[in-house]
């Protein structure tokens, strides 16, 4: 739990040991008709709490969900593309998501031979990847019009990061 989520339980009990007391003092004062009439004073003074101590949850669990995702779920046009990043900040695009979006002509041999250091077999199993330079060299190439869109939010989304965390590290 985090510090948020300790507090926000602090914070019920504090207002259900306040409730109680308070319950318990009207019926030890009237009986038990009269510490009926308390029952709207829980649902003031823990509503707040209860939801936010929801929404705290709520958010991480989504953390917890796509952590293991967070900086390689790539999306284009509803269609996933897997991107990898190495320790070089090189980032490796599944060819076969490439090939679903664009539409490939050449085989994966002409491709490793025309990309020697962009073409990678990445994974278990191994799957043929592009860097993120061989993707935006290979998709200048291409004369669709699905290939320069791809190819504009390709730059934008994961060569044009990938170069920006390179060039940070070489300074």
């Amino acid at each position: 739990m985090t510090m948020m989520n300790n507090t926000s339980v602090a914070r019920i009990v504090w207002r259900l040991a306040l409730c109680g007391l308070v319950s318990w003092c009207v019926w030890r004062v009237g009986g038990l008709v009269p510490m009926v009439c308390t029952a709207p004073l829980y649902g003031v003074l823990l509503a707040k709490p209860l939801l936010d101590l929801m929404s705290d949850l709520r958010h991480q669990t989504r953390v917890l969900i796509w952590r293991p995702l967070e900086g390689r779920h790539y999306v284009y046009r509803g269609t996933p593309v897997q991107v990898i990043e190495d320790d070089a900040h090189v980032r490796w695009v599944r060819a076969a998501d490439v090939c679903r979006i664009v539409g490939f002509t050449a085989s994966d041999g002409a491709l490793a031979l025309t990309y020697p250091n962009g073409w990678r077999l990445i994974g278990e199993p191994a799957e043929p990847h592009f860097s993120d330079a061989a993707l935006i060299a290979h998709l200048r190439k291409e004369r669709s019009a699905e290939a320069g869109r791809f190819m504009q939010w390709a730059e934008r989304t994961i060569a044009y990061p990938a170069r920006q965390l390179r060039a940070r590290d070489s300074n």
